[in-house]
């Protein structure tokens, strides 16, 4: 039997990332698997990151390692003037450290001889940007995996663990997501979650895994002088969704463009956001309402 941890979306919380490495000794696996954005959001994006290869674990990108690689370039798509991060994370981490995320791969497809093989994505195959949500139709999975010949897919991005089993046209998928090792956002705040997989030749088990961290911590560091200069209102609706364990920026921004298109993101629009309590629920994606 081959034994995994997988993870994904640490976004730079290293006391998550640090309970994780805590909880998982004991279980000894063979390897470690990271399905993308070790980095953003939180402030210890390159402790992460140096914490992450000097263990030598196997880590695919995410899509918020292209807002450190692709920002400044002509790659860039034109509404990320507006975002903080991209700047914010090639100010703080290094260029050795940026050159190493640039040498990732996107996809894994991981080989044991005990077991099936193993494809590790972060969204879908074909872009880090869009992933398998829960409420995402078998028929819509399956569009997105076809080039997938690997049975069992692990993949990250939605933040939501999940397991399920896709059919179509006489395939068949099993898809694990472990959830995120470092923004939860199914209410329960200060918790990780990572999952292990155990593979022989009759597939692979997973056991999800959830674990407590020092939210305080964290929650201090978002509250640091030095992190609300850098991204300024932005930075509370960070902190927020970590405190709260919600998902708050992507409603906000839907509902700032449809109630108030034409005003800029600052402190007031802010208070009128986390204002609506409940009523945010009317512009939350349905997988991340209360």
């Amino acid at each position: 039997m081959t034994r995994i941890a997988v993870l994904a979306d640490i976004h730079g919380n290293l006391p998550a990332l640090e309970a994780i490495i805590a909880d998982m000794q004991p279980f000894a696996p063979d390897a470690v698997v990271v399905a993308g954005d070790l980095i953003n959001l939180a402030p210890f994006s390159s402790e992460v990151l140096t914490r992450v290869f000097d263990l030598g674990w196997a880590t695919i990108r995410g899509n918020h390692e292209f807002y450190l690689l692709d920002y400044d370039t002509p790659r860039a798509p034109a509404h990320w003037q507006d975002y903080t991060t991209p700047r914010w994370l090639n100010a703080t981490i290094a260029p050795a450290l940026k050159r190493r995320v640039a040498a990732l791969p996107d996809t894994l497809t991981l080989y044991y001889p005990d077991a099936p093989p193993l494809r590790i994505i972060h969204g879908f195959p074909h872009t880090h940007w869009d992933g398998i949500y829960p409420s995402l139709p078998d028929v819509d999975v399956a569009r997105n995996l076809v080039s997938v010949a690997e049975e069992t897919v692990v993949c990250g991005h939605v933040h939501l663990t999940q397991e399920r089993r896709v059919q179509a046209d006489g395939r068949c998928w099993h898809i694990i997501n472990p959830g995120s090792a470092g923004l939860t956002l199914d209410g329960q705040p200060g918790t990780a979650q990572y999952a292990l997989l155990d593979g022989d030749a009759g597939g692979w088990r997973v056991t999800f895994r959830r674990v407590s961290y020092d939210l305080a911590r964290l929650l201090a560091a978002l509250d640091s002088p030095g992190y609300r200069a850098a991204h300024g209102p932005f930075a509370r609706l960070y902190a927020e969704e970590f405190r709260v364990g919600w998902v708050r920026i992507w409603p906000f921004q839907d509902w700032r463009k449809q109630v108030h298109p034409d005003a800029s993101v600052s402190d007031a629009l802010v208070d009128e956001w986390l204002a609506l309590g409940d009523e945010m629920a009317a512009w939350t994606h349905v997988d991340f309402r209360p």
